[in-house]
Parts: structure tokens; sequence; C-alpha cells
């Protein structure tokens, strides 16, 4: 009861002050009597004499508690509910009474100076113009959190094209800050940066943006210097002269160096001992200091001596000391589990015979320094490795190569821009050298950069308007996100307020004349004026292009060929364009290939085509037809019945003189050939996993024709599930739905696992099983049965799959394959 009663506190303090409050030097700012507004303000309101302040739930009021003369609140509405009532956001309302509020509305003037100052959702930027690469041919900007902007670049240059994307900080703007992600929380591990930094999600802290970092070995362990909540998480490995570091300090101030860290520990106030590393492997002669930051364990082995210390206080960083009391002393045994509330130190020969001096209860003091006033203070940390830019120059490269890359750089201002410049694809980017990249930093204000991992590793991530969480932005090499060691990530901690915009989506709409929609498509979320995303509930469309029918649908006019939809909620709305055509460019329907049994239906569902898009669904906007006309009958519901007797011909849906043609068969069919390799294996490629070597050939070696596929492989001296695949480069379609699939094998008799792969009409992957223990030599015809509920079409992505889970049956062979098909009985 006292925690909710806090929170009700909050917000009403939160509504009384945020009147005066002072808006940051970027964001827009509109003052009227000398109060900032804010977007969606519509007045101001003064308490006269002592009055109820309630709050709405459902359809009754709930007292909060007795305002005060002289407390001032903005209002952002007002209705006739309760016998009219200003609303103060937060679900907060005062009843209008005479005498005891004094309520004000701005002028006109005022009103659209403010939604000028607040229009688009957020600010573009000042277009940066071209870059010493090549020319931008399109700039695209937003706000993603006060101070914060994310920024998406295409531009032509000498190399070919080039897809650049920043976030950037102004480095001014409060309630800002950096910080450092980790995968799964410790250094050991993987985890992609859209993981790691929705998990770092709170209701105090928003991830708005965040960029991958550092370069990181097989097991996932970063490379050089981290440091994370005031806390150092991994020492560096790299030299002193190519080391790089981005850091922020406790009072906000971001740094860029290669800072040298010194730390050393003392027992009972005795002279210093030096510590060789923080959450490193260990190796000879070292002393390490381990913390549950590394992993569950020291992971070390039996030559040496362990000290498990409890903490007493503080942390380790250059502005505090770390202190704890021993709690035990292990010698000879290694891999000492790491406790929340503790560290250990872990010593070899040398660093081994220092601790063993040590005793339970003994007090132990752990200080770190990096020679440097700012340094010192730093409470996040992140590393990467090229230096790009120093005081202002662009530093000559000598490593060549052009890849994907990522950046950080600190402005003469103080702001910070990141950079992911997406690569390896001629047709979306080819990427940079390390050089280009340090033009291009250099051109976006850097006078301090470096580069984060690159390659497959680089991604950027990004909240959009309306989401909570963040979401990959560009195009990693790799086809996906890459699971990263770490992750640079920028926080808002603005909480979140009332709904201030309506982000609908898409911004234009196009709709067929005369159609009827239950869905006009559109996703509507909300902002509140920090680009949180809020809850939005009672969505209304209005449009002079629709007409709204009693079962909530809309049917588009005929008489216009553009407009405009006002989209709204309460008193907050945001307006997109429609545009209302009368042809099609096309006409697409799921399968042009169908079987339909007997004396049975099936329904059709096309889609009208419009410059992409699919603007027509209803089938009785489409004109149908028969031929044969003995095969069935089709009505405008794309319903086609099939007639008694076995037949194939053709069913065609049109819309003016645009159609589509559906190849029918009626009645069961007899087995249909997919695949005889009789005109070569140009369509197939050979995969696998954890093989030494898989190799597919056309071969003499058939069951029926002239030629089969072979399918060699070798397993041998590998561990866990192996595989050699047979992969359609172009999927093959199978005609409706069969019962089964079957096919000729030459067997090797080496008792593997034979699989086939299928994709659905709803993109799941289906597994066929032919025999987990392929046991025979020579030809022999097996089938796998097609599981009835999937969704047509279907298509075949893996022909082949054979496949070993059980090491001690790995070896080499080969397999023949032929005269694959669809079988319908």
């Amino acid at each position: 009861m006292t925690k909710k009663w806090i929170v009700k506190l909050a917000v009403v303090v939160a509504l009384i002050f945020g009147l005066s409050s002072q808006a940051s030097a970027s964001e827009p700012k509109v003052y009227w009597d000398g109060l900032l507004m804010v977007k969606g303000q519509v007045g101001k309101i003064k308490v006269i004499k002592p009055i109820n302040l309630w709050k709405r739930e459902g359809n009754k009021l709930v007292f909060e508690r007795v305002l005060k003369p002289g407390e001032q609140y903005r209002v952002y509405r007002y209705d006739n509910l309760f016998g009219g009532q200003y609303g103060l956001g937060g679900g907060y309302y005062i009843t209008k009474m005479a005498g005891y509020v004094d309520y004000r509305t701005p002028s006109k003037k005022k009103l659209a100076e403010l939604e000028a100052a607040y229009s688009g959702g957020g600010s573009t930027t000042k277009p940066i113009g071209n870059l010493s690469i090549g020319k931008i041919t399109q700039q695209q900007s937003k706000k993603i959190a006060p101070g914060v902007t994310e920024t998406e670049l295409s531009v032509t240059s000498n190399r070919g094209k080039q897809k650049i994307y920043t976030v950037e900080y102004d480095g001014k703007t409060e309630k800002i800050s950096l910080e450092t992600g980790l995968a799964k929380g410790q250094l050991y591990g993987f985890e992609p940066v859209s993981k790691q930094a929705n998990n770092a999600q709170t209701l105090e802290k928003h991830v708005v943006a965040g960029i991958n970092g550092d370069y990181f070995d097989k097991n996932g362990h970063p490379v050089d210097l981290m440091i994370q909540k005031g806390e150092i998480v991994a020492t560096s490995q790299t030299a002193l002269n190519e080391l790089a570091v981005f850091g922020v300090t406790k009072d906000g101030k971001p740094l860029i160096g290669n800072p040298q860290l010194k730390i050393s520990v003392q027992v009972n106030g005795q002279n210093a001992y030096w510590i060789n590393s923080v959450n490193r492997n260990r190796l000879a002669n070292h002393l390490v200091l381990y913390t549950p930051a590394f992993a569950s364990s020291t992971r070390t082995n039996n030559l040496g001596t362990e000290v498990v210390v409890k903490t007493d206080s503080g942390q380790l960083n250059g502005h505090s000391v770390l202190t704890g009391t021993v709690v035990r002393v292990v010698e000879n045994v290694g891999d000492e589990k790491l406790n929340s509330g503790e560290f250990v130190l872990s010593g070899h020969n040398l660093g081994s015979n220092y601790l063993k001096t040590i005793a339970v209860g003994d007090k132990i003091e752990v200080k770190a320094d990096f020679g440097s006033t700012d340094w010192n203070q730093v409470v996040e940390a992140l590393s990467g490795r090229y230096h790009l830019v120093k005081n202002g120059s662009v530093v000559k490269q000598t490593v060549a190569g052009v890849h994907p890359r990522s950046a950080i750089g600190i402005k003469a201002d103080g702001g910070i821009v990141t950079v992911v410049v997406d690569g390896r694809n001629a047709l979306h980017s080819v990427g940079l050298s390390l050089e280009e990249m340090a033009t291009v930093m250099k051109d976006l204000g850097a006078i301090q950069a470096f580069t984060f991992d690159g390659g497959g590793s680089s991604t950027m991530v990004v909240r959009d308007h309306g989401n909570d969480s963040v979401s990959v932005v560009n195009k990693p090499s790799d086809g996906a996100e890459r699971s990263v060691s770490n992750s640079l990530l920028f926080i808002s901690q603005w909480m979140k307020g009332p709904l201030n915009q309506l982000v609908v989506n898409p911004k234009e709409l196009t709709l067929f004349a005369g159609a009827t929609y239950k869905d006009l498509g559109l996703t509507v979320k909300g902002m509140d004026q920090f680009y949180n995303a809020v809850p939005v509930s009672q969505v209304a469309y209005s449009s002079p292009a629709l007409k709204k029918n009693a079962d909530g649908s809309y049917t588009a006019s005929t008489s216009l060929s553009t407009s405009e939809i006002t989209v709204s909620s309460g008193n907050i709305s945001s307006k997109i364009k429609v545009n209302l055509i009368n042809t099609l460019d096309s006409i697409q329907v799921d399968e042009k290939d169908i079987i339909v049994e007997n004396n049975t239906i099936y329904k059709i569902q096309p889609k009208g085509i419009y410059k992409g898009k699919t603007v027509i669904t209803d089938p009785a906007l489409f004109k149908w037809s028969v031929s044969p006309a003995s095969l069935g009958t089709i009505n405008n519901k794309g319903e086609f019945k099939a007639g008694s007797a076995k037949g194939t011909g053709t069913i065609t849906v049109s819309h003016g003189k645009i159609l589509a043609k559906i190849a029918v068969t009626v009645g069961t069919p007899e087995p249909i050939l997919i695949e005889g390799f009789e005109n070569g294996v140009a369509n197939y490629k050979a995969s696998g996993a954890r093989y030494k070597s898989v190799n597919l050939i056309q071969d003499p070696l058939s069951k029926t024709g002239k030629s089969a596929a072979k399918l060699s492989y070798d397993f041998t001296g590998t561990t866990g599930t192996s595989g050699a695949y047979i992969d359609a480069i172009k999927p093959i379609a199978v005609k409706g739905h069969p019962k089964k699939i079957g096919m000729w094998v030459y067997g090797d008799g080496k008792g593997h696992w034979l699989r086939m792969q299928l994709k659905d009409g709803s993109g799941q992957e289906i597994q066929l099983d032919f025999t987990k223990n392929l046991n025979w030599t020579g030809w022999k015809y097996i089938e796998a049965a097609v599981p009835q509920t999937i969704k047509t079409p279907l298509v075949i992505e893996a022909p082949v799959r054979y496949m070993e889970t059980n090491d001690a049956n790995k070896n080499s062979g080969a397999i023949f394959i032929d005269q694959i098909q669809a079988v319908y009985n």
C-alpha cells in the first residue's frame, strides 16, 4: 500500500513541477507567459481555492488528494464527463468549478508555433552534405530520444553503393547515458546486440540504441578493457600503443584513449603486490583477480593457489578501493566457484607463493590506477582496435581490406557518434577500407575515433517510434544478426508520460475504389513527448474517402483519386495520405497448379497487386471462369467445386485486362516425378555440418534413365551431429498436397539417418524421415509421409539430408538418389 501511495505521489509531483521544467538546448522550446509548453498541451490551470484531484479508472472517479491554491498544471484536454473536467495527463483530472480554478488557453499563433516545433515526431537533423568517399543520395534522420538522433545515409562511392547508419548523442541533454552490454551477463558466451540491449531494459532505463563492441576470442571473451557499472570487468591484452578504449566518466564525460591500468593488492595493510590481470586466463607466474562477471568458476587448473574473498566495500575501479575479508584459501585444486558478493585471487607459481602467505580472516584491499584523473573516474568502458581519428586528424592505416565497419567517435562539442557501414553486398553496400572509414568519421565531426569489431559482427539496433524494444536497422553481412561478446548501449531515463503522438504506418495507403476492407492495414502506436512507447486505445479513422459500415468495415470511395485519413485517439491525431485506384498491375494466387478430389470444394484466394502491394483480396471483385466447363464450377467467393469426372484444365481469375491462370487437376493423379536428375545437378549444391568433406556430382549409376545424383561424405574424426546435404539452389515446387514423397536410393549400408526438408505455405520448415537406419546396399524404393495439416503450396528445400548423431558411427561413404516423386494415393 505504501509503495502504491508513493508512486501516485510521484506522478502528481511530476505533473506539478512539470510546468516549470526546462528543456535541453537541443529540444524544441516554446514558451507561453514565461512557462515552457509541451506538445499536446491545450492550456494551463491555476488552483484558486482547495479542490479535489481525481483519477479516472474506467467509468468512475478515484479521489487522489486536495490541491492547494497556487498549484499550476498543464492541461491536455477538456471533456463534459463528470460535469466537465480538465485533463492533466496520466489519467488525472480537475473538475470545472467557477471560482476554484483559473483556466487559460494560448493563442492560435502560439499553438501553431508549438505544433511546428514538434512536427514530424522528432526533428530531422541538418543535412550532412557529401562525404569524402562519395555523394549522399539519400538521408533519413529521426530523433529516437531527447538529444539522440538516428540517421541512415545512402552513398554512391567510387567502390559502389554504401549504406551508413549512425546514432548520435549531443552529449548535453540530461537523462541520457551510455552503458555497456555483456552477453548473458558474463565474459564467456555470445549473444546478439539486440538481446543484450533488450535484456538491459528496466522501468527506469529505456535502451534506445546500441552498437556491437569489442573484438572477441572463440569463447566470446572480449579482447581488451571493459568496465561496466563502475566495475572493471576485463583488463586489456593489446599492446599499449595500439590500445583503443572508449570510456564515460561518472559525470558523463566521454573519453577515447589508451589508458595504462595498474592494479595492486594489499593484505592487512602490508606491502602491495601487483595483480597481472582481471578475468583473464591465468598464465605462468601470474596473479589474476576473478569476479562473477568472468564465468561460473575461475576455469583454472590445479597448479596454483586460490583465495576466496568476501567483498566488504568498494568497487574495482580507479576511484574506489575494493575491500574484503578472506573466507577460504585453496591450494592445488583450481576452478574455484565465483559467487555473488565475492571475488577470487588466483595465482600460479610466484603468484601462488604470494597467496600462500594469506590466511582466513585477513583483510584485503585492491586498488586500480589508470594514471589519469579522467580515466580514474570512468564507470563504463569498451574497447576496439584501430584508431581512425586522433586530435582531429585522420590516422594513416596500414591494414588492407574492404569490409563492413563499426566505429565510435567523439566530437569537438562533446557529442558522441556511433557508425555502422554495411558491406559484402554489391547490390546493397560494398563496405569500406579502414582509411575510408577514418575519413567518414572525420566528415561526421569526430575528432577522436576508432573501430569496434567489424565484418559480420557489425550491428546497429534502434528503438523505432512506438516500440519498447530495439531491433536491427542495418543488414549484417552474415544474413542475420551475429552473436557477439559485448555492446555499447544508449540509455534514456526519461520516464513515460501521457500520449503525445500517434505513429501510423504505412505513411501512405493505397486502396481500391469501391472495395470493402475489414482491416485497412494500418498499425497505430503511441509515443509520449520523450519518444517512449505508450499504449493507444480506441483508435478512430475518418476520411472523405472512406464510408464506415455497420460491421466496422470501410468501403473506399469511387469518386476520389486522393485524400487523407485522419487517425485519432482521444484528442491526439495524425494524418496519412490515401490513394484510390481502379486498375491492377497483376493478380497473384498462392498456388498456380492445384489438385482437387472429385466432388470436393477448393477455395482460391486471389490478391490484386498495385505497385508491389496487395490492394484487394475480396474474391467478389474478380471475374472467374473454368475451362473446360466439365471440370466443375466456381462462384464469386473463389470456391471451385470439382465435378465427378477426372480431367485437367484451367481456372482463370481476372480484373479488367489483368488475369492469372491456375492449372487444375480433378481426381487423384498417378505419382508425379519431381526430379530424375536427367539434366544434371546444376540446381543443387552440397553442404553439411561437422564433416571432413561432402561432394555432389551427376553419376551414370541410375535406377531409371541415364543419371542419378551421387552424394559423397566423410564424417570421420568429428563429434556432434554430422550431416551431408543436397540443397536446392532454387526450391522445387510440389504440385498439390501429396500423401507421400518417394525416391529410389542406392544405399551404402552405413546406418545413417535419411531425411528431406520441405517448406510449407506458411514458411514453416518440415522434416520428412525416410529411414533412421540406412542399412541396405544397392537400389531400394522408400517413402515418407507428408503431414496433411500443413499449408500448401509446398517446396523442397533440401531433397537429401543424410545425418549421423552417434560419434561411434562416424564413417565415410556415398549414396545415390534417383526418381524423386510425389505420391497422391
